[in-house]
C-alpha cells in the first residue's frame, strides 16, 4: 500500500503589482530556494488561500516526477492567477501530499487516486475549485456521513463515522 505525508501549508510569494498580486516563474524558483527539500518529491499539491476564516481550495495537482517540475509550470501558474484575481484577500499557500519513497517504480496509480479524493474534497469546500476534470460531484448523499449538508449528524451517523474512522 502506498502512503502518503502531508507537508505544508508553505506560503507562496504573491507580489501586488499595478493593478493586483500576481505569480510568476520568479515566484517559482524564489519558493524552490526557500523548500529546496519538496523539489524533488512528488505526489499531490493543493493551491489554496489562508484568510481569517480558514483555508479555501484553489486547485489541485499531482506531479508524478517531481514538484519541481510541475507546481509552477506556465499553465498552473495561470490557474493560480486566476485564483488570486477572483480572491482579494488571504495569503496564498500550498500544501504537498507528498507520496512516501519506496524503491522502484513511483506508484502513480496511487497518485491519481489521491488527486481524485483532493479534487472530490476541494469541490465540497469551495463549488469554485479551478480544476477541469474530475469534478463530477456523485449524485448521492449519506445524511450525517457524507455530503450531508447543514445540521447535526444523528447519533446512528456518528456511530457509523466512529466504526468507519471516517
Amino acid at each position: 500500500m502506498a502512503s502518503f505525508t502531508v507537508k505544508g501549508p508553505f506560503d507562496v510569494p504573491a507580489p501586488k503589482h499595478a493593478v493586483a498580486r500576481h505569480i510568476s516563474a520568479e515566484e517559482g524558483k524564489q519558493f524552490w530556494g526557500e523548500h529546496p527539500d519538496l523539489a524533488d518529491e512528488c505526489g499531490c499539491y493543493l493551491f489554496a488561500f489562508r484568510a481569517s476564516q480558514g483555508y479555501k481550495p484553489i486547485y489541485v495537482g499531482k506531479a508524478t516526477k517531481s514538484f519541481s517540475q510541475e507546481v509552477f509550470a506556465s499553465h498552473k501558474l495561470d490557474k493560480y492567477n486566476q485564483g488570486l484575481v477572483s480572491i482579494k484577500k488571504g495569503t496564498p499557500v500550498l500544501f504537498f501530499v507528498s507520496l512516501d519513497k519506496t524503491r522502484g517504480r513511483i506508484n502513480e496509480s496511487a497518485i491519481d487516486e489521491v488527486e481524485s479524493f483532493l479534487i472530490q474534497s476541494g469541490i465540497v469546500a469551495n463549488k469554485s475549485l479551478l480544476n477541469s476534470r474530475k469534478t463530477k460531484v456523485e449524485s448521492w448523499s449519506i445524511s450525517g456521513v457524507v455530503r450531508a449538508g447543514a445540521g447535526q449528524p444523528s447519533d446512528a451517523a456518528k456511530e457509523l463515522c466512529q466504526c468507519l474512522k471516517l
